[in-house]
């Protein structure tokens, strides 16, 4: 069954202009030279390798027990980064629910918005799939990996409530590199629109 493509309609002069999501995706893309294709697979590639160097220490209890939470938004969140790589970035809205997270932050050295979905695995939150795959598998195994993953998946409603949460708190659209295409489908399956490997979070005047 084939839906109606979202669009939004704004202000400009005295007439009025409506704008759907693929052509704000395209148009965007088109215009922001460090989203092409080249800039994108470094990106990738540097999120890799650094996330799967990481060492976390938890016990099987830790993540197959963690604690499924409450939606929680907050908004203007307490900055606690603990790299300086990350410091550029202000936190706008964090939100939590079930075994997901969400953060909406500004890089104020380029003045873009960005955002960033993680999920519970071993008492943190992580946010690459092929990372996270690696660091299980090697201490547990491939079959609790699957115990895992299933028992994350079967929790996407929470995250969709989530996406759809923080949408209505946006005012703008954040566009955010998938890290992966494990990444880029977890993005569409809970309604975040992905072109040219870069999900796009909308506000929900979009739709």
């Amino acid at each position: 069954m084939k839906t109606a493509t979202p669009t939004r309609t704004s202000s400009v002069g005295f007439g009025s202009k409506t704008e759907s999501c693929s052509q704000y995706m395209n148009n965007f893309l088109r215009q922001h030279k460090r989203f092409c294709p080249e800039q994108i697979a470094k990106q990738q590639i540097q999120w890799f390798r650094d996330y799967s160097s990481r060492n976390y220490s938890y016990s099987l209890q830790d993540l197959l027990q963690c604690e499924h939470h409450d939606l929680v938004i907050n908004e203007s969140p307490v900055s606690n980064w603990t790299r300086n790589s990350h410091t550029h970035l202000k936190p706008l809205i964090k939100g939590t629910n079930g075994f997901w997270n969400i953060l909406v932050s500004r890089d104020t050295e380029d003045n873009e918005f960005d955002f960033t979905i993680s999920v519970s695995a071993g008492g943190v939150y992580r946010f690459h799939p092929e990372a996270i795959k690696r660091d299980i598998t090697n201490k547990y195994g491939s079959m609790i990996y699957e115990t895992w993953r299933s028992m994350i998946l079967d929790d996407l409603p929470s995250l969709a409530r989530l996406v759809e949460c923080i949408r209505e708190r946006i005012t703008f659209v954040a566009p955010s590199i998938s890290c992966s295409e494990s990444s880029a489908r977890l993005c569409r399956r809970v309604g975040i629109p992905v072109s040219n490997n870069v999900a796009f979070l909308f506000p929900s005047g979009y739709s």
